[in-house]
């Protein structure tokens, strides 16, 4: 059983082989020939339109008491941990313990509290961006339709491109005049 799978597989991969040769033989020129392609550059875009800044302002916004909440207690482990380095020979055993304990307390609240929030940020960025990107997608089908584009590849994947290729420009524009 487990041959013929194997046999199967081999079969459908030299199948593939042979329909990528042919794909890239003379037959595929002409076609090639009529193809029209465009780049665009993805952070760029997102760095540019007016949705994109929107959305860091907007998370800002939302975690900025909890990023305020995050310095205070760096602030108190600092503050804690300088009396405890400048105190320690004055104060008695107890009290040292006391303080150590205190200030391990407020450094595995702070690395808590700080994860929590990265986590947070990152699936709320993920969440917006997926919306602008939506935005972003749509522009980018509505110029290729409109100017007759038959790919569009992301620039990050493309080796080498003209700027004259580049509708990046384009979809910056069309994405700021939506909201």
């Amino acid at each position: 059983m487990q041959m013929l799978k194997e046999f199967k597989l081999k079969k459908v991969l030299q199948l593939a082989g042979l329909a990528m040769a042919v794909a890239t033989s003379g037959f595929s020129s002409a076609a090639m020939a009529e193809t029209k392609i465009a780049v665009i550059n993805v952070p760029r875009i997102m760095q540019e339109i007016p949705q994109g800044k929107a959305v860091e302002a907007k998370l800002k916004s939302e975690f900025s008491s909890r990023v305020r909440e995050l310095q205070g207690l760096e602030s108190q482990g600092q503050a804690l941990s300088a009396k405890l380095k400048k105190d320690e020979s004055f104060m008695s055993a107890d009290e040292r313990t006391k303080s150590q304990r205190k200030l391990a307390e407020l450094q595995a609240d702070f690395n808590l509290k700080g994860q929590a929030l990265q986590e947070d940020q990152r699936r709320r960025y993920g969440e917006e961006q997926k919306i602008v990107l939506q935005k972003v997608q749509a522009a980018v089908d509505s110029i290729a339709k409109a100017q007759g584009y038959d790919l569009v590849l992301n620039g990050q994947a493309v080796v080498y491109g003209s700027e004259k290729v580049d509708i990046s420009s384009q979809v910056i524009q069309q994405v700021s005049k939506s909201k």
